[in-house]
């Protein structure tokens, strides 16, 4: 049986293996960490919202370029570097803000969602894994009533095209619907509950996953980072500080790691690191903690209850690494967690994250075949890996299975 190296454990690549192995694959992943999901997956969003992949480059953005530099409390910040690898990706983005390419990407990852729910919910029927997952919805809290007006307008439009349910809430319907938000009571001005999103612990979804794999035969190398791809012909072999691995197919879903690797061999996979930050909050049932996913609007800041903690994520840093521009950062999201949840009370310490997400300029992942026959990707996913991780994983795993004259219908729209 040929070999396959999946590079990667964070939740793409183990999803990867898991369904690599669930088709009888020999499959063996590696990662520079000790355990899985110590990447963006360890604290993100925790959002599996299947039916909000808007990419980030819209043509908002562009009417709103002069806040990337000017605000420094900005969902969306940059900080220029005038590196090349920023001034190209950043190239690129403002090119993928058109509204036909900004709506066709929504429509691409839309499909690509819904596969990723089916795979995810058919491993839950059969072979379930504990990671907090529930089904309360997605919850969106407006403001400003023109923003409510904008978005009730234009996501009835798209979603409902796609037999997505969407419910536009009263204010006083928004507080019905999530109680927790009664303290800001005065200032909402509607709601859009959405029933069919989820969420759930990504970090505890890895670590259930890990398990299950090992019981199905997958060998595991972790602190054994990959230090170099050769090319062979038309072929590659992967080098750790070990040697060569013993593997006929590799697979990069190793996040930003991968564009530093495929580099050499003349592949740019167009991935750039964008930061975002998380905190998560210890809260038991008198904590005032939403039980829904709560999108606050003005701040762009989500909220995503997983078990006993309330998952708090927001804003996006291009270039930013300085410590003290991400302490800064961290204190801003405290601040706005009080101002928007000001009854919340934790039971314990709050914990701060702040990690690199390996996103792409229409943020569209790379899945599929290389120009190398042995190396295919898995990467680019940004802020969607957890939520497009099992489809992806599925449309890998199909594209590797099946001929070339026959391949899936969603290939294509994510070929490298």
């Amino acid at each position: 049986m040929k070999k396959i190296a999946v590079i990667g454990a964070g939740i793409v690549g183990l999803a990867t293996a898991y369904e690599l192995r669930r088709h009888g694959l020999d499959v063996s992943v590696y990662d520079a960490d000790a355990k899985p999901g110590q990447g963006t997956s360890k604290a993100n969003g925790a959002q599996l919202s299947y039916s909000f992949v808007t990419p980030l480059a819209t043509p908002d953005v562009l009417r709103s370029l002069h806040k990337l530099l000017l605000d420094r409390n900005g969902a969306l910040r940059l900080h220029p570097t005038f590196s090349l690898s920023q001034c190209s990706w950043l190239l690129s983005f403002l090119k993928a803000c058109s509204a036909s390419q900004s709506q066709r990407g929504a429509e691409n990852l839309l499909q690509l969602g819904k596969l990723s729910r089916q795979v995810l919910d058919q491993l839950q029927r059969t072979q379930p894994l504990e990671f907090a997952h529930n089904h309360h919805g997605k919850l969106q809290v407006f403001e400003n009533s023109q923003s409510f007006a904008a978005a009730r307008d234009a996501q009835g439009s798209f979603l409902g095209r796609h037999g997505v349910e969407q419910r536009v809430l009263t204010p006083a319907q928004t507080v019905e619907q999530e109680p927790s938000l009664a303290p800001i009571a005065h200032r909402i001005q509607g709601g859009l509950f959405t029933p069919s999103e989820e969420a759930g612990d990504c970090e505890q979804l890895c670590l259930a996953l890990q398990e299950r794999l090992q019981q199905m035969g997958v060998v595991f190398h972790f602190n054994t980072p990959i230090t170099r791809l050769e090319r062979h012909g038309d072929s590659i072999t992967a080098f750790t500080a070990q040697g060569a691995l013993d593997a006929h197919t590799i697979i990069l879903a190793n996040g930003t790691g991968a564009q530093k690797l495929a580099r050499p061999l003349g592949l740019d996979l167009g991935i750039y690191p964008l930061r975002g930050y998380s905190l998560t909050i210890p809260v038991d049932e008198h904590s005032g903690a939403p039980q829904a996913s709560v999108s606050d609007i003005r701040n762009k800041v989500v909220y995503a209850r997983i078990g006993d903690k309330l998952r708090v994520a927001g804003m996006i840093d291009i270039g930013v690494n300085k410590p003290s521009a991400i302490a800064a950062r961290l204190s801003t999201l405290r601040q706005q967690v009080q101002e928007f949840f000001p009854a919340l009370t934790p039971t314990g310490d709050i914990e701060e994250w702040t990690g690199e997400r390996p996103s792409r300029p229409t943020s569209t992942p790379l899945i599929g075949a290389s120009p190398f026959n042995n190396l295919f990707v898995n990467v680019g996913h940004g802020a969607l890996g957890f939520t497009l991780a099992f489809g992806s994983a599925r449309l890998l795993t199909d594209i590797l299975q099946s001929p070339s004259n026959k391949q899936p219908l969603l290939a294509p729209l994510f070929s490298l």
